[in-house]
């Protein structure tokens, strides 16, 4: 059996929520996931926010508009074209019109930012392979099938209402 944190936030959390070690596990990975993306925006020399429009640049499925940008990072438009303006002087994104529709402006990291983070995260990526190596390929599949499982379930968690109450405005 793994062996439980002894000096943490979870031992705080595992007394008010009851779930299996593998949930416990996922919850850390996705702590230090977070610890993670602050350590890279200082590795890249970005703020936190720069680098959270990058990471979301770089994992969209189809291309942004800066409105759909400064959705995602829930920020203002008006914020969020600053933080365009910047990603881009910085060289970090590149504007392209839309061919069909000239109004619409897509955003896309730059080859060199995209070069920036993954040459920061090969390292990490070579340390997990090396790390997957001691599995079976049959405890390979099991995770894999956990792991994407796991992925569609925060989907649904983030899409789905929140289980807190609707607070009243203040005042």
């Amino acid at each position: 059996m793994a062996e439980i944190p002894q000096d943490s936030v979870e031992i705080r959390e595992r007394e008010l929520v009851s779930a299996s070690e593998m949930s416990w596990a996922l919850r850390e990975v996705n702590r230090l996931a977070n610890e993670l993306d602050v350590e890279l925006a200082r590795r890249l020399q970005l703020r936190q926010l720069e680098h959270a429009a990058l990471g979301h640049m770089m994992a969209a499925e189809t291309p942004l508009g800066p409105a759909e940008l400064s959705a995602r990072l829930g920020i203002s438009t008006g914020s969020g074209t600053e933080l365009v303006d910047r990603l881009e002087r910085a060289g970090h994104l590149q504007r392209h019109r839309d061919t069909r529709d000239r109004r619409r402006v897509w955003l896309h990291a730059s080859p060199s930012a995209v070069q920036a983070v993954l040459g920061e995260l090969a390292p990490l990526f070579a340390a997990m392979d090396s790390l997957a190596k001691d599995f079976t390929p049959q405890e390979q599949e099991t995770v894999v099938r956990y792991l994407r499982a796991a992925a569609g379930e925060l989907r649904r968690f983030m899409d789905g209402p929140s289980t807190q109450n609707e607070r009243p405005p203040p005042g």
